[in-house]
């Protein structure tokens, strides 16, 4: 297909509707690359997808602010009786309460510094690493008892008030009877 110039408008309004650019090409029925040397080739046309997307993304952050602080939508619903001629309408306001997920990803976008995710959160550990992790913690763990027993305390940990170290408990094995045949 060849470019012409009322595509420009046509693609302005498309992108405001939040058309992407593979929903450009379906519309003016080229492949997606048509779509990029046109933009390339004719400074208008460029220019008006820019400026539909801009549009769109400005609606979208305009509602994912409000979203995320809470806002109120007007609603109206209708009742309509078999026995009434017409249907009835009612207006009423909806109250919709802060999303705090949506102000956290806002505030991920506008304060990446202040409010990324810890470097450590980013990625799941693999295998290794978790075995690796986990060994290091075993080699590092003191039982409470070794731990006061090197450093100098009686067991119960001495002056401390500390439980006592229970005394160990000896079972008597069960032994069973011969059995006569």
């Amino acid at each position: 297909m060849v470019y012409e110039p009322v595509f420009a408008d046509q693609a302005r309004h498309l992108c405001r509707l939040g058309a992407t650019d593979e929903e450009l090409a379906e519309h003016f029925g080229v492949c997606v690359r048509t779509i990029y040397r046109w933009r390339n080739a004719h400074e208008a046309f460029a220019e008006a997808v820019i400026a539909g997307k801009e549009h769109a993304d400005a609606r979208v952050e305009r509602a994912l602010y409000s979203r995320a602080v809470g806002c109120s939508v007007e609603r109206t619903k209708v009742f309509k009786h078999a026995a009434d001629p017409e249907p009835v309408y009612a207006t009423y306001r909806l109250h919709l309460p802060p999303d705090p997920v949506a102000a956290l990803q806002w505030l991920r976008v506008r304060q990446p510094k202040k409010w990324r995710i810890a470097d450590e959160d980013k990625g799941d550990p693999n295998v290794v690493e978790m075995i690796q992790k986990s060994l290091a913690r075993v080699a590092n763990y003191t039982p409470a008892h070794m731990a006061a027993a090197r450093a100098g305390e009686p067991p119960g940990g001495g002056d401390s008030g500390g439980a006592p170290v229970p005394a160990p408990v000896y079972v008597k094995a069960h032994t069973r009877a011969p059995r006569h045949g």
